[in-house]
């Protein structure tokens, strides 16, 4: 009985504890600390200077969806929605981006980002010259659905989770 008494209070001081703590969404340790990086980064380039650079705006937003980092995940947005403004060919891409710059909330913004991740590899799939974009997929992502994203090293940074769930994930495909 008595350790049963003990353990409910040690729950409770838990719980207790827990709740006046504020919470934050990058431990202190790591708040200046790019999640992003990895050991690794493999080159690809494209037979396209623009998909190039489609690309590059790509790994940007999704640097800072990895990073939790909802303003720059809208600044990204419009980074790559002022690259392409006059390129009829990206329309679909510049909306879904439009979509994602058009808010502050993350959740949102990493909803809209699986449909840029459809047509980024769509457009990328059949342009690269050289090199290797490894395609990733979280299956807990979207209470279960999961979502994929494409990235530029084969180590999982998960723009889905970010900081939560990290290394959740797994090349599912490698696009050369």
């Amino acid at each position: 009985m008595k350790k049963y008494i003990s353990l409910l209070l040690a729950v409770a001081f838990t719980v207790i504890s827990c709740k006046n703590d504020p919470k934050t969404a990058i431990p202190p340790a790591l708040e200046n600390t790019n999640l992003n990086s990895t050991k690794t980064i493999d080159k690809v380039s494209f037979n396209s200077d623009k998909n190039q650079l489609l690309f590059t705006n790509y790994l940007a937003i999704k640097a800072a969806m990895v990073n939790t980092d909802s303003a720059k995940t809208e600044d990204a947005a419009k980074i790559l929605i002022a690259n392409f403004n006059n390129e009829a060919d990206y329309n679909i891409v510049k909306q879904i981006t439009s979509l994602i710059s058009s808010t502050t909330d993350i959740k949102k913004q990493r909803e809209f980002f699986v449909g840029l991740t459809d047509e980024v590899t769509k457009i990328l799939k059949n342009d690269i010259k050289s090199g290797k974009i490894h395609q990733q997929y979280c299956p807990m992502a979207f209470d279960g659905k999961g979502g994929y994203w494409l990235s530029d090293s084969k180590e999982i940074r998960n723009p889905y989770f970010g900081d939560v769930m990290l290394a959740c994930g797994e090349v599912t495909e490698v696009l050369k």
